[in-house]
């Protein structure tokens, strides 16, 4: 277990001082607070550090400032190359898969400031009518309260589900009226529910008011494929291209959140340390109850214990083969369906002795076009194989996951995740 995913909280993780530390510590924390407040018009060091409790709370602001300061303290956190490996995947919950994905190169920090400023704005506007809100059922599975949601609907009622957080954690969307009669029904059936301190029912048609603007301003930022796999809260999937992240997002105020799904997909890779990068530890919680075998922790609020594991994870990693080491260990597992002596020589033997030298390089050393080299010698040894191009897609794919260098994905033409 070597991979590193990175997680980013969403609304409801702010608190008044948050970020307080990481501000003092870091002059790239406050060129952010900077640049971010330039662009809103206002300043979000007196937002986070003096304002009152419900200034910060209003979802136009919240929102904001969750996203610059998680970016923020995921900056300072890698600009550590030789004490943090580099992620495999990203994801985040809500407001925070816009972090994840600006994390993960997807778009600039100025269009993502610009762009959350939209959603919150929008939000909290069409939060403004009032009488709406969000209530957490806990400890019944999320297919119990799906049924007793859909009874309550046939009687002519309208509660949703907004968050799908973990198999025993469910948030529901509704009107107040109607989510103070589902919660005699669901505690009824055993189920302890607990109403949650937001403004409205997000994640339900109740924002469907919010979308326009919203959409307007998702389709006119420019996307672009991200470099880290991001994983998408809206289908479950990881991110493909600019159009594929658009689609999502405009729809991603009225759609259910798909968290453990998300955490489901990613606990099939070989992780071995969650790290939620943001104020509190929200996430962590939810994934800690889900997951097995793997160090959760919070950066914000176990920072030493976060670093420790990480220098460990980085340790490991180095004891590892690089990137040429690992085409050139996959070359050699790789089963021969083509028994042409004369291709044999020129499209493996003559490959493979390249690859060897390759190799024999200092990973740390080689460079990027040497990396891609190594990846178009693999693949000329493997379509010399007659592998599907499926199956040499995909082991091209892992490696450039196992060795963080994603980015080199376009070279070789392989999918994102």
């Amino acid at each position: 277990m070597n991979e590193l995913v990175i997680v980013f909280p969403g609304q409801g993780s702010q608190f008044p001082g948050m970020g307080k530390t990481w501000y003092d510590a870091h002059e790239s924390v406050r060129d952010r607070f900077r640049q971010a407040s330039d662009i809103v018009g206002y300043s979000l060091e007196d937002l986070c550090f003096t304002a009152s409790p419900g200034e910060l709370t209003r979802t136009a602001h919240a929102q904001v400032a969750l996203l610059v300061l998680s970016h923020a303290m995921y900056e300072v956190l890698t600009q550590d190359r030789d004490g943090v490996p580099p992620p495999a995947a990203l994801a985040g919950h809500s407001l925070g898969e816009i972090t994840a994905l600006l994390a993960a190169g997807a778009l600039d920090f100025e269009d993502a400031v610009r762009l959350v400023k939209t959603r919150g704005e929008a939000m909290q506007a069409c939060a403004a009518e009032g009488g709406t809100g969000m209530i957490a059922a806990l400890g019944m599975p999320a297919a119990e309260v799906e049924k007793a949601v859909a009874e309550f609907g046939a009687e002519g009622r309208t509660v949703q589900v907004a968050n799908y957080n973990s198999a025993r954690q469910t948030v529901l969307s509704g009107t107040l009226d109607d989510l103070k009669a589902v919660t005699g029904l669901l505690e009824e059936r055993g189920c302890k529910v607990a109403r949650l301190n937001v403004g409205g029912a997000f994640h339900s048609t109740f924002m469907a008011d919010a979308v326009p603007a919203y959409a307007r301003a998702v389709e006119e930022t420019a996307f672009r494929e991200p470099e880290i796999p991001v994983y998408s809260t809206v289908t479950g999937r990881v991110y493909g291209g600019a159009r594929e992240i658009k689609d999502a997002l405009a729809v991603q105020l009225t759609g259910p959140v798909l968290w453990s799904t998300v955490v489901s997909r990613l606990a099939e890779r070989d992780v071995a340390l969650w790290l939620e990068v943001g104020p509190k530890q929200v996430l962590k919680k939810l994934i800690a109850d889900a997951v097995d075998g793997a160090d959760v922790l919070s950066l914000d609020t176990e920072p030493d214990e976060a670093r420790a594991a990480l220098g460990r994870l980085a340790e490991r990693r180095r004891r590892e083969p690089g990137l040429a080491g690992l085409c050139l260990g996959a070359a050699a597992a790789t089963r021969n369906r083509n028994f042409d002596e004369e291709q044999y020589a020129e499209g493996v033997l003559r490959p493979y002795r390249e690859l060897q030298e390759l190799a024999q390089a200092d990973k740390d050393r080689v460079t990027d076009a040497q990396k891609a080299s190594a990846l178009r010698l693999l693949r000329t040894i493997m379509a010399t194989k007659r592998v599907p191009e499926q199956e040499q897609q995909e082991r091209i794919a892992a490696i450039l996951r196992r060795t963080g260098d994603t980015h080199l994905r376009a070279g070789v033409e392989v999918p994102a995740g």
